[in-house]
């Protein structure tokens, strides 16, 4: 089938859908069972993750046209605007070799931006037309060895009570070989980026500070290596293997450290060089937790902000963070914590569904935004959902020894004076005041003209019972 075939048919069902999409609308509306207007209906409908899904796989196809490219491409080339309004993709086009297709069926364990996108190394190198490319490859880098640390921590702990002294060697000396690996790949590709620092114009500053995060976080390899070099292997087998296993957990932490802060620098970027437009949709999800990243959030927080929903709609922002989830990360190990993170991305998604939003904001924090809702009854939600959290206990893979999660959560509404980055500092603030003054519980952030502290919430019981829950 040609290409020009494939879109003509892709085109029709695209209107079909639409056209349903609009007939459902106006009978809604019509009947008082939806939206109070066109304008309403067609903003929420726009924020549907399908109809979005949908309107990003028409342009790819299109693009994707030989000929379309090549006029485009000529286009480009003609315009010399920096207003990030041509057509070329931050991203390469999609590589349809089997090298391809491979790589995207690779399971990827840790939160980045480049989910599902380790592309040829290659084609990054050809196709980086901006800056931000060089963010994402070195997520790429720090994603194959967060996978490569997860299998590893999984396998070690898989020997326990039985490990002998060539075990730990082995898992010694594959532990050290990644951590050459990678320290080579971040140097070559941190490298690359200081060679292009006046490509971030204003936002230099945050070139600076990833740049001492990668120096953070090379330090910490090093310490890594050190501490390997000088294991003594005539030792209890058994703790070596826990020597091993809090080496990994440490290196995880500087890992995620960097990779948020990067998420934070990759989304400054494209929003200042006005790029947002150009990000693949696929950008937006955390394959390896199904639900929207950094990026996903304040994509689409920055588009509710231009449709101006907050002054059609309450909406009420939380942030819930996993109390000692570190604690928990070394003692059962990244594999089952990168469970527990799924398991509680589906059960935030189920209880906060369209059209409000949820996402992961950082390493094992998530964000919820609550749309058409009063503050009390939104916070009370929130409330709710910490209080199950806390009667709730896991058992991962049937066994016998139960975990328990507990959250902190950080809440405040969104005004008509502020901006999306505004209320998330807020959250970011208040988050950072609940733990300080403790660990699970809610506190309030009420935003008006003069300063003052977030307050503790005092909740009442809502009465969740306690509950055991399987996760496979």
């Amino acid at each position: 089938m040609s290409i020009a075939v494939t879109v003509f048919i892709f085109i029709v069902l695209f209107l079909c859908i639409t056209f349903n999409i609009l007939l459902g609308c106006y009978a809604a509306i019509h009947f008082g069972l939806g939206p109070p207007d066109w304008k309403t209906a067609l903003n929420q409908v726009i924020d549907l993750p399908f109809f979005q899904d949908y309107w990003h796989e028409l342009r790819t196809r299109v693009s994707s046209w030989s000929g379309f490219r090549k006029n485009n491409s000529s286009n480009a080339l003609a315009n010399d605007s920096h207003s990030g309004t041509d057509n070329k993709s931050v991203l390469p086009q999609t590589n349809n070799n089997s090298d391809q297709t491979s790589a995207d069926n690779t399971e990827l364990t840790e939160n980045s931006l480049a989910s599902g996108l380790a592309q040829d190394s290659k084609t990054w190198f050809i196709q980086e037309d901006y800056i931000e490319v060089s963010l994402l490859k070195l997520n790429i880098a720090m994603k194959k060895s967060g996978q490569f640390a997860s299998e590893l921590d999984w396998r070690i702990r898989s020997f326990r009570g039985k490990i002998t002294q060539e075990d730990v060697k082995q898992f010694l000396n594959e532990l050290r070989d990644d951590c050459r690996d990678y320290l080579e790949s971040q140097a070559s590709i941190t490298e690359q980026m200081k060679l292009r620092l006046d490509e971030f114009g204003d936002l230099k500053n945050l070139a600076e500070e990833i740049d001492y995060a990668n120096m953070e976080q090379s330090a910490q390899i090093e310490t890594t290596l050190s501490n390997l070099d000088h294991l003594d292997l005539t030792d209890n087998p058994e703790e070596g293997a826990t020597r091993l296993i809090k080496e990994l957990a440490g290196l995880r932490f500087a890992r995620h450290h960097l990779c948020d802060m990067q998420d934070r620098a990759f989304v400054h970027i494209i929003f200042n060089e006005q790029r947002e437009e150009m990000i693949p949709k696929r950008l937006f999800i955390d394959e390896s937790f199904g639900i929207y990243n950094r990026v996903g959030i304040e994509v689409t927080l920055h588009e509710w902000w231009k449709q101006k929903r907050y002054e059609k709609e309450a909406i009420t922002f939380a942030l819930l963070d996993f109390v000692r989830f570190g604690e928990a990360n070394e003692e059962y190990g990244i594999t089952v914590c990168d469970k527990m993170i799924k398991f509680f991305s589906d059960r935030l998604k189920e209880r906060f569904d369209q059209p409000n939003l949820t996402g992961l904001y950082s390493g094992n924090c998530f964000l919820v935004a609550i749309v058409n809702s009063t503050p009390k009854k939104a916070i009370a939600e929130i409330e709710r959902f910490r209080q199950w959290s806390d009667k709730a206990v896991l058992r991962v893979n049937g066994c016998a020894e139960t975990i328990r999660l507990q959250l902190t959560c950080a809440i405040t509404e969104a005004l008509v004076a502020q901006s999306p980055n505004e209320v998330l500092a807020v959250l970011d603030k208040t988050l950072a005041a609940a733990k300080k003054a403790g660990r699970n519980h809610t506190f309030y952030y009420f935003p008006g003209p003069s300063e003052h502290p977030p307050e503790k919430i005092d909740a009442p019981d809502f009465g969740e019972a306690s509950t055991e829950i399987n996760i496979a």
